[in-house]
Parts: C-alpha cells; sequence; structure tokens
C-alpha cells in the first residue's frame, strides 16, 4: 500500500514536472515570438493599424492555424509576394514561436458594438461553428479566428474562397460560398467583426 502511494506520488510529481517544462517551453516560444513580431510582424499586423485594412489580425489566432498559413505561404499555396519572401526567410522555430506570440494574446474589442441579424443568420445557414468553434474563436484543430476579424479583410478573404483563388478549408472552391453574392458576404464579414 505505502509502495503503491509512493508510486503515485512519484508519477505525479513527474507529471507535474513535465507540465512546469512544457509551460515554460511555451513561454519562452511566446517570448521569442514576442520580439520577432514586433521586428517583421507589427508595422502591419498592428490591432490599431487602419490603412492594411485588408491585412488581418493575428491576436487570437490558433498556434495549429497560424502555421499552417504561415506553410501555404512557404508553398506558394497562398501568393501574396511579401509573406511568400518572409515565411522562406523565417525557420521553423521562428514560425513556431510567432505561433504561440500570436495565440497568447487577446484579441482587440470587437469592431462593431452590435451584430448585423443578416450575417449572423447567414452564419448560422452556412454552420460556420462547425469548424470554427461555436464562438467562431478558432479551433485546436487549425480553424481560423474569425470572431473580431476585420470586416473588410473577411470580406475580401471570402470573395477569394468564393471563387476558388484561395483555399477554403480542404477545399480549393467552396460550394457553400459558391452562391453567396458581395452583399451576403459583407453581412456575414460584418457580424464576425462583431463578435469578441
Amino acid at each position: 500500500m505505502i509502495a503503491g502511494r509512493a508510486r503515485h506520488a512519484a508519477a505525479a510529481a513527474a507529471l507535474s514536472g513535465c507540465l512546469l517544462v512544457a509551460h515554460g517551453t511555451a513561454a519562452a516560444a511566446a517570448a521569442a515570438g514576442a520580439r520577432l513580431a514586433a521586428a517583421r510582424c507589427a508595422s502591419c499586423h498592428s490591432s490599431t493599424e487602419t490603412i492594411h485594412s485588408t491585412v488581418p489580425l493575428l491576436e487570437g489566432q490558433p498556434k495549429a492555424y497560424f502555421i499552417s498559413q504561415w506553410r501555404a505561404f512557404r508553398e506558394r499555396k497562398r501568393t501574396a509576394p511579401l509573406m511568400v519572401n518572409l515565411a522562406a526567410e523565417l525557420s521553423e522555430k521562428d514560425v513556431n514561436d510567432l505561433a504561440e506570440h500570436y495565440a497568447a494574446l487577446v484579441p482587440p474589442p470587437a469592431a462593431q458594438s452590435s451584430g448585423n441579424e443578416a450575417g449572423r443568420a447567414l452564419a448560422d445557414r452556412l454552420r460556420c461553428a462547425g469548424c470554427h468553434g461555436p464562438a467562431l474563436q478558432g479551433t485546436n484543430a487549425g480553424a481560423a479566428r474569425l470572431a473580431g476579424q476585420k470586416a473588410r479583410y473577411t470580406a475580401w478573404a471570402l470573395q477569394m474562397m468564393r471563387s476558388g483563388t484561395r483555399p477554403h478549408g480542404t477545399a480549393s472552391k467552396d460550394p457553400l460560398l459558391a452562391d453567396l453574392g458581395n452583399e451576403e458576404i459583407e453581412s456575414l464579414a460584418a457580424h464576425f467583426a462583431s463578435l469578441r
């Protein structure tokens, strides 16, 4: 009985030690990512930046999503020239550090105080929460955070996904978006921007 308790205590201590190391590693990665973000990302991706309204907010984006998009730029599946060049310059560790940093940040307050009813109804019909999480805050499986994203960026991205210029999940051209008009896309984007 005593030996069993000792083994249990030793296992618990080992697990606790592993968790502390993992937390310390994530914190160190986030700190390194913060330095890299300040040097390479903040001039365009600042949450207070209004000039580049088709540049997305990165705060609160799930780590898996951030990394998947970085790989898409590196593999030229996404083609923004500045991002393609930057993706080629940064190491896997750099990308992981940036992903830890942005995932740990609290997104800025919602851009709009009230939601768009037509956009909410459309998001429900399209079942956006099925992939992007019940509060549309993204998932650890790699779905993007939509809540609080700039409306103009989201509308632009959805238009590219509708045309097949940019993949949406695993689909090169998403049939759910294919029949949406520009006004519907703008309503959807306004709804996402209103969420926290």
